[in-house]
Order: C-alpha cells, then sequence, then structure tokens
C-alpha cells in the first residue's frame, strides 16, 4: 500500500456535523491500494464497551487517489468521541491511521477527537434553499428598459455594441416587469451585479452605498422589485462590493480635499501624498485608479460597511449577498460579516467571488458558497476547449467536490459565464451541440446552477464588455427553442429530488462519452452526453443498451428499479 497517500486531518472538512446527530467523515489513500477503510470509533471515556466500527465507501475517483466517506448516527448529539482508521490492502496487509499518522499494530492512544456538536456548528451550513436553487444573474445596465424617466440622457440605442463606457437604459423597473419570464424559466433567486450609485454602467465604483443609483430608479424601485420576486417564489441577492469604492465616495473626495488632515486617509491605503487620483498615490483594485481600495482591517470601515448590509436586509428584506473579490478582503472582517448577518437572519445566503479554489473561504466561518471557477473550468476544457479527455474530466469534477461537505457543494454557485468572462457559446466556438451538452451537466451536476442573462436565447459575446450585451427582448425569448431547453432541464431538475440533494458518482468516461449518477433514498438519475463525432452505444439498467449520436444526451430516472421519466435531445 501506499502508506504516503493516507490522509485525514482529524478537523473541518474531514469530519463535520451537517446535524448535531450525525457526523460524516473522510479518508484518502491511493487508488487501486485498497481492499477495505474502516472506521473505528468509540466514547473518549468508555473505550471497550462503546466501540463500534462503521465500512467506509468510497465516494471521490480524483485519479491517483480516492476518497471514503461513511456517516455515524448518534441517539444524543455527537460528543466526547475518539476514533482512528483500519485499511486493509488488497494485498491483505493492514494498517491502523490515528492523529500520529499510519502504524502498524492497533493503536492504544493517539486517536483523533471529536468535542461536541454544538448548535451553532450546525448552524455554519448553507442555508437549506440556497442548497440547489436556480440563480439568475443579471446585469442591469442591459437587461431590461423600464421606467423610461430614469434614462441616461446619453444613452445609446438598445442592442448597441457594448463599450466600458457607454450606457443603454436597462432599470429595476425593467427587471421588474420580466418576473413573470423568470418565473416561466423556473428561475428561483435572482444575482443582481451592483445597483447602487455609481458613474460607470457596471457600477462596481461606488459612490453612495445608500442610494440606488439614478439611472436605476430609486431605492422603492429595489423594494418592489424584491417584493414582487417575492410573492413569485422568487429570491433576489445583492452585489456588494467591498474591496474598493469609487473616487467619488464621501471618505475618498474629503481625503483628496484635506488631503493629510482627513480624518479618512486611514480609510485607503495611501502610499504618498498629495493624494490625486493616480495609481501610485493609494493602493485600488487591479490598478484602476478609478477604484481606491478599501482598508478593511479599519474598524471604522468594517462598521459603516456592515451596516450597509443591515440596511438592505431591513430596509428590502434581500435574501443574502454577493461579494466581490472577497479573498482580497481582510479576514478578520470576512468573519464578522458573517456574524453579523447571521444574527440578523439565519437564511441570508453569502456567496463570495474568488477565481482560486476558494477553500479558505468555505471554512465554516466565512461565505456559504463561492463562485464555482473550478467547476467551470473543468467544463471549460471540456467541452469548449476539449483538452481533456472525459475520464479527466471526471477526475476532475470529484477532486472539487471531495473538497467540502456535501452541503457546502449542494450550494456552490455554478455558472458557465458571468459578467466576466466570454459567454459560454463563443467559449465553445459557438458549437451548440457542445454549448447544449454544457448545460445538460451544470444543471444535473451538485450544487446551483447560475444562468447569466440570455444564455437562455443563445446571446453571445466575447471577454468584458462584448459579454454584456442587451438582452433581446424584441424577439420574444420565451419562444425560442432554446428557452425551452433551459426550461425543460429545469422542470426535470426540479421534479427530481436527487439533483437537488443526491450523492454524484461518475459511471462512464470513454474518450468524449461522460456519465454520472445522482442519487437517494429514493430514486437514481443517470445523465450522458456524447460530446465526440460518433454514435455511441451505452449500457443502462438491466443490460439495456442506448444509442447516443453525437452531440446529444441521454437522462433516465428509476425508482424501486422501474424507469419512471426519460428524457434526451
Amino acid at each position: 500500500m501506499n502508506l504516503a497517500a493516507f490522509y485525514h486531518s482529524g478537523m473541518y472538512p474531514e469530519i463535520y456535523a451537517p446535524d448535531r446527530f450525525h457526523l460524516r467523515f473522510s479518508f484518502r489513500a491511493a487508488s487501486g491500494d485498497i481492499e477495505t477503510c474502516t472506521l473505528v470509533y468509540f466514547h473518549k471515556n468508555h473505550r471497550e464497551e462503546t466501540t463500534k466500527e462503521e465500512r467506509m465507501s468510497e465516494q471521490y475517483h480524483l485519479g491517483t487517489s480516492v476518497v471514503y466517506t461513511a456517516v455515524v448516527s448518534f441517539q444524543k448529539p455527537a460528543r466526547y468521541l475518539q476514533y482512528y482508521f483500519r485499511v486493509t490492502g488488497k494485498n491483505g496487509d493492514t494498517r491502523w491511521y490515528n492523529a500520529w499518522g499510519t502504524v502498524e499494530k492497533c493503536p492504544d492512544s493517539g486517536f483523533f477527537e471529536y468535542a461536541y456538536a454544538n448548535k451553532c456548528t450546525v448552524e455554519y451550513m448553507p442555508p437549506k434553499w440556497s442548497q440547489g436553487t436556480i440563480y439568475y444573474q443579471i446585469f442591469p445596465e442591459r437587461f431590461r428598459k423600464g421606467n423610461p424617466s430614469y434614462a441616461p440622457e446619453d444613452c445609446v440605442a438598445w442592442g448597441s455594441k457594448p463599450t466600458a463606457s457607454n450606457f443603454m437604459g436597462g432599470n429595476l423597473d425593467g427587471i421588474r416587469k420580466s418576473l413573470s419570464y423568470l418565473a416561466e424559466l423556473g428561475v428561483e433567486c435572482i444575482y443582481l451585479n451592483p445597483v447602487f450609485t455609481s458613474p460607470s454602467n457596471h457600477k462596481y465604483d461606488t459612490t453612495d452605498y445608500y442610494k440606488v443609483d439614478p439611472h436605476f430608479g430609486i431605492n422603492e424601485d429595489l423594494r418592489v422589485l424584491v417584493k414582487e420576486a417575492h410573492e413569485k417564489n422568487i429570491r433576489v441577492i445583492l452585489d456588494a462590493v467591498f474591496n474598493h469604492t469609487g473616487t467619488d465616495f464621501f471618505a475618498f473626495a474629503d481625503l483628496l480635499k484635506k488631503q493629510e488632515k482627513s480624518e479618512y486617509q486611514s480609510w485607503y491605503h495611501i502610499t504618498r501624498f498629495p493624494v490625486r487620483e493616480e495609481a501610485d498615490c493609494y493602493e485600488c483594485f487591479f490598478g484602476f485608479a478609478g477604484m481606491p481600495k478599501l482598508n478593511t482591517g479599519n474598524e471604522k470601515v468594517q462598521e459603516y460597511l456592515l451596516n450597509v448590509l443591515e440596511y438592505w436586509v431591513r430596509e428590502v428584506q434581500v435574501d443574502g449577498y454577493r461579494f466581490d473579490v472577497i479573498d482580497e478582503i481582510d479576514e478578520n472582517f470576512v468573519l464578522k460579516i458573517r456574524d453579523r448577518l447571521k444574527r440578523l437572519n439565519p437564511e441570508l445566503v453569502l456567496i463570495g467571488e474568488t477565481w482560486a479554489e476558494g477553500k479558505r473561504l468555505l471554512n465554516g466561518c466565512e461565505m456559504d458558497s463561492i463562485m464555482n471557477y473550478s467547476f467551470r473550468q473543468a467544463m471549460l476544457d471540456f467541452f469548449a476547449e476539449r483538452s481533456i479527455n472525459a475520464e479527466t474530466f471526471g477526475h476532475r469534477l470529484e477532486t472539487a467536490l471531495s473538497r467540502h461537505p456535501d452541503e457546502t457543494n449542494m450550494a456552490m454557485f455554478n455558472a458557465l459565464d458571468t459578467h466576466d468572462t466570454k459567454r459560454f457559446i463563443n467559449s465553445c466556438s459557438h458549437r451548440l451541440d457542445s454549448f447544449k451538452l454544457g448545460v445538460v451537466v451544470q444543471m444535473m451536476f451538485p450544487g446551483s446552477p447560475s444562468i447569466y442573462y440570455g444564455d437562455e436565447v443563445e446571446i453571445d459575446g466575447e471577454n468584458d464588455p462584448d459579454c454584456r450585451k442587451c438582452m433581446t427582448w424584441q424577439e420574444n425569448p420565451g419562444e425560442k427553442e432554446s428557452f425551452r431547453f433551459y426550461q425543460r432541464l429545469i422542470q426535470f431538475r426540479k421534479k427530481h429530488s436527487a439533483i437537488r440533494n443526491g450523492s454524484f458518482t461518475t459511471v462512464l468516461a470513454d474518450g468524449r462519452v461522460y456519465g454520472f449518477a445522482r442519487e437517494n433514498e429514493t430514486e437514481i438519475i443517470e445523465i450522458f452526453v456524447n460530446d465526440s463525432d460518433d454514435t455511441v452505444e451505452i449500457t443502462v439498467e438491466n443490460a439495456r443498451s442506448i444509442l447516443i449520436s453525437k452531440g446529444n444526451f441521454y437522462i433516465v430516472c428509476r425508482k424501486n428499479g422501474e424507469i419512471i421519466e426519460e428524457i434526451c435531445s
């Protein structure tokens, strides 16, 4: 056995409590090495009379390693537990693994320990509603015109080529008028790019966090939008841009005016005086002088921004926030964000933007979810770039899932494209078959799929700003075939609970043909996608053969061994 491949930290997320009466354990070993992996556990002070064993099962295959998992139930809240692992290789050798590492004899000490499943530990799990919800991301300036009195004077024609600076007149009233369309599509939560006062079309250079941008409407328009969305069972989350402000923000404006005498100079990272709107005078986001970086370690800055977050929850009942570049914000502040908001409303969802793996943010103390760019990159590499085969694709997906608790995986924000990327259809070089197969996997994969506005009607676009084209309302988007395609997948997803909360297993990985299963206690669903250039034959239940032509998919749902629904392209 490859003993160096054994791994269990004894900490979150290798052991955690999904609720007070269950503990979930994971253990990693080399692929092809292990015959059995067994969890041995007992009460800390009563080992002899309380020792129990739980055979662990293979859950994730990561290429060179395998993750084994087990869930243990308790009559009382889990407490005072000690445990170790017994591993038997395919050659018959047995080793034990405890807090000191691999040992050759059954250990008498050095056990892993779990102290107590406190109520607050369980509350670190993402809100139930966010686990598997369907997001729809809207860039407000380009989604839909509503009240014409809000439009900027220098608006260009709706549908003009997007630039970094032009305006086309979308606003909150336009979004409100589109709620029936979104409900028909099956959307469960709207994610709005920034809506607060800002001089730009993207609104990431905030001037006033307490005021809706005049081009989008007034504060009452946001309140009404959220209220009417809730009436249609659609939640709304806002973009919180706290890493930086605009240069017209009151604190930075005061700094420009008063220089060293400004009481707000500690709100920013000043590198030299006199301060001008120049990038070498202060730290700024990505070198953009118009976005000076806030000192989020400053307690006064923290308190100001925490009050902003609480204000919009109280005033308009928003359902959570997506935090812009959260990995650049002081970690102490992120901890306070969670504490304050969850005390205000435990059902608020907190989503962090990071382009990295993001495990630090999902440590149970900070974010509920992140924008899952690891998932997106795997999807691009397989469907768009075709640079990896199905076997590697499966390993990539399972590696991403293995990093987090199941409940966190179910809440991950799984997007194929956003306002910061080229459209997925462009990434696929406009190959509609590959595009649609990617959407099938996105909709059936664990987590919360996000539709970037217009993807459902095949709006295309290269990188920013071209990915921010106007929505095409004049073409009756709800009647398009692509809209119906999305709608059909969403309806299937909502009908079958295994898609929302079931386990994930790769069942086929051959060339450019990939299949996976989602399973819970009531049903098993198998999904197969064929992104090859040939018709393929697959074998499903009872040795039944299915032919899938190139660029097509097949989904089957079974209960008690009987097929209850099939869909295909």
